[in-house]
């Protein structure tokens, strides 16, 4: 085998062993968060479905998300005051630090299924890697029977995942989606649960659930050109070496 057949070969060895890495974050929901809407291109809100058993996920990114009004300084929280919403839907509903709590239907008059959501806003072209941990919180009583976490890319739905009440564990992963400036990402709460609880499926009491995310640039170990460029000393290299071997 010549030089350039085993400079080649080990090239592209070393190009399918290489994983998909990620830079440092540049957005964190949770080391960014602030009593500020907008801080840090986050914002704090919430998506209202209506009632009484919602079923439909789509809605309009541009009117449907409504920031709330309220910083909570000693809760350290988002909330609504009857000012934006009805006032027996505004008792579960924020958003904190780490994660938030929907409202839903029942079990003191809440009429409207609503979603406690965070927004991030691209300031950005490109890949990026959306790194998020989704898990209940408050384990102690089945009342709401679990959460669905969303997460909407303007407007469309790119992950879905129902955690029950009891999993403090739940799911951590990473989502690669392509973003401009002016792309909006929501995270949603839907109070809906995953088994029945001792209220409706669609209750939000005892809802509070983690929901945190780290947004990053996307990173190849290998620019695209270079890629190209092993692939074709790739072929040559299997041709050379087919050709030594015939002769």
């Amino acid at each position: 085998m010549t030089t350039l057949c085993r400079i080649a070969l080990a090239l592209v060895a070393a190009l399918t062993i290489t994983p998909h890495t990620h830079a440092i974050p540049f957005a964190d929901s949770q080391a960014d968060f602030s009593d500020t809407q907008g801080q840090a291109n986050w914002f704090y809100g919430f998506i209202d479905r209506g009632g009484p058993t919602p079923t439909a996920t789509a809605y309009d990114p541009d009117t449907d998300f409504v920031p709330f009004d309220l910083f909570d300084a000693p809760a350290q929280r988002w909330e609504a005051t009857d000012a934006i919403l009805p006032a027996q839907n505004i008792a579960f509903l924020s958003i904190n630090q780490d994660g938030g709590h929907p409202s839903g239907i029942g079990p003191s008059g809440q009429d409207s299924v609503i979603w406690a959501t965070r927004r991030y806003v691209s300031d950005m072209d490109g890949l990026i890697d959306i790194a998020f941990d989704l898990r209940k919180e408050n384990i102690s009583e089945p009342r709401g029977g679990g959460i669905i976490g969303r997460i909407f890319v303007d407007g469309v739905e790119v992950f879905t995942q129902p955690i029950a009440n009891d999993d403090a564990t739940g799911v951590q992963g990473v989502l690669w989606h392509p973003v401009t400036i002016g792309t909006r990402i929501d995270f949603a709460i839907d109070p809906t649960g995953t088994s029945p609880g001792s209220d409706s499926d669609f209750s939000a009491r005892a809802d509070g659930s983690i929901f945190s995310a780290q947004i990053s640039q996307s990173v190849a170990m290998i620019p695209e050109p270079l890629t190209t460029t092993l692939t074709l000393l790739s072929a040559t290299a299997l041709t050379l070496t087919t050709r030594r071997r015939a002769t």
